[in-house]
């Protein structure tokens, strides 16, 4: 499983630069924008599309690093009210539902590029089913995600349980 983990990571930090460079592509596209709407009441139409595209990149990456470092959403209620010994079962079900999600991202957003690849982005000239691709790649990296989450709670236990560990760092608990 460590291939498969370092592979998860490599694809996991090339997301993390494409994030970057979209977040500082689209403040520059934000700035352009402004610039020329406030100076110049000449607002270019491919700017707010181009934007949009962007935020799109960002958002479903952090959809990936958020399931990745486990600093998504959760609901621990029962498990914080006593009922500590169903933890392991409810993150490995967690873990699961997360995988299912993401095989639906992706099974979901897929077939949209192949629908909408000839439809056009008035502003930017960019094929509407461009938009749909980095979604299904990120369904797919979620899913690898959870799958090797799951495989980590059969091995050393629940997230708490991984942290306190003295030779399980929190780098080895996250892909």
């Amino acid at each position: 499983m460590s291939l498969y983990k370092k592979v998860i990571n490599a694809v996991c930090s090339a997301f993390e630069i494409v994030a970057g460079l979209s977040l500082a592509a689209m403040l520059v596209v934000v700035v352009i924008q402004v610039v020329m709407r406030y100076f110049f009441s000449n607002t270019p139409g491919w700017t707010e599309e181009i934007a949009r595209q962007l935020m799109i990149l960002f958002c479903f990456i952090g959809i990936a690093v958020g399931v990745r470092d486990k600093i998504h959403i959760a609901l621990t209620i029962i498990t914080d009210r006593g009922f500590k010994k169903i933890r392991l079962p409810l993150e490995i079900i967690g873990k699961v539902l997360i995988c299912a999600m993401g095989i639906m991202m992706s099974i979901n957003m897929g077939p949209y590029f192949t629908k909408l690849k000839y439809n056009i982005l008035p502003g930017s000239g960019i094929p509407v089913g461009y938009q749909y691709v980095f979604p299904t790649a990120v369904g797919v990296l979620v899913a690898l995600i959870a799958v090797y989450q799951i495989y980590d709670h059969f091995k050393y236990g629940t997230d708490e349980a991984q942290q306190q560990q003295g030779d399980f760092t929190k780098k080895d608990a996250t892909l």
